[in-house]
């Protein structure tokens, strides 16, 4: 039974992340959310053992970073994964990269997959048993307390000045 998201990656940061603002570059944020994402696709069963054995995998069609807090040298990071929906052919997923030095949420990514077969380079069903252990898991993490922010849209200026 699934009780809490699942930890996808712990790391801490390094020196080599960090920018001249002195806080963890934007494309670390990215990158420490691939990683967690590449691990959590193994653990629901669409990881590289999966892609070979089927010849299919599957492809981001919609991403979104949320930054809501700085990071800096030396913080111990958690990302923690979530799947929140899924149909014969797309994912919906959620993860949040926690700060665990500081106590707080620094980012939350969210993401839609495809499923695809690489064969023909085009979306296909997922297996039937895939499906529904994956059904499993959304259910088990939408019976939890979900994290803030899922479905966010970005928040452009208004160009105010343009009206006269």
């Amino acid at each position: 039974m699934i009780t809490a998201p699942f930890i996808a990656l712990k790391t801490t940061v390094p020196k080599t992340w960090i920018d001249i603002n002195g806080h963890m570059n934007a494309t670390h944020y990215g990158l420490v959310v691939y990683d967690a994402h590449v691990n959590f696709t193994e653990t629901i069963g669409l990881g590289e053992s999966y892609v070979n054995a089927s010849q299919c995998g599957k492809a981001v069609l919609e991403s979104h970073m949320i930054y809501e807090r700085e990071v800096s040298l030396a913080d111990e990071l958690e990302v923690r994964s979530w799947l929140l929906a899924v149909d014969k052919k797309r994912l919906h997923f959620f993860h949040e990269v926690y700060n665990i030095s500081q106590g707080f949420r620094a980012a939350a990514a969210e993401q839609v997959d495809i499923h695809i077969d690489l064969n023909k380079r085009q979306s296909t069903a997922l297996p039937e048993d895939l499906y529904q252990s994956l059904q499993e898991r959304v259910k088990a993490n939408l019976a939890l307390a979900l994290p803030d922010k899922i479905g966010s849209q970005i928040r452009a200026p208004k160009n105010i000045w343009l009206i006269k």
